[in-house]
């Protein structure tokens, strides 16, 4: 994904708070939840706008993964969640409101969702992965070959067109 540049933090909010919520939303599972890390975000890179400025959307993005590591270690419970709205230029929105694709992502614990969100949809390597969660590469690389064999095994029933997302 290109990146764009922004005057400053208030612009950034504008332009990308929707795309940040949906992308939290796929991380998270919860569209409260999404809500609640796509703010913090936007928060956090207006704080720390000098730094973010160069790439204030990785910097988001890693905030909402961090941000959402550290709730799920926390509780290990699951949230039920709700639609959101998506625009056609956000890799997350055909995700959201695919049915069968939503519940195979669903049928994963929330660290293999999160690898596969950040590599498959936002293409991210395992090591800037690593990275983002606090995790060796090894454990992002595991989670992302279970992650794989359960969205396979889910997906093998679902549609023919579904079957051809799964890569």
């Amino acid at each position: 994904m290109a990146r764009a540049a922004f005057g400053d933090a208030e612009e950034f909010a504008r332009a990308r708070l929707d795309a940040l919520r949906r992308f939290a939303y796929l991380i998270s599972g919860s569209a409260a939840e999404a809500d609640d890390l796509a703010q913090i975000a936007v928060v956090e890179v207006w704080q720390r706008w000098r730094k973010a400025r160069d790439n204030p959307e990785a910097y988001a993005r890693q905030v909402i993964v961090t941000r959402n590591v550290s709730r799920w270690r926390r509780s290990r419970r699951e949230v039920p969640s709700d639609d959101v709205d998506h625009r056609p230029d956000d890799p997350a929105g055909a995700v959201v409101t695919n049915g069968a694709l939503w519940q195979a992502l669903q049928e994963l614990g929330k660290p293999e969702r999160t690898v596969v969100v950040l590599h498959v949809l936002y293409r991210y390597t395992f090591s800037e992965i690593a990275a983002i969660c606090g995790d060796p590469p090894g454990t992002v690389s595991s989670r992302y070959a279970r992650a794989r064999r359960a969205l396979r095994a889910h997906l093998a029933t679902a549609q023919p067109a579904i079957r051809s997302v799964r890569g």
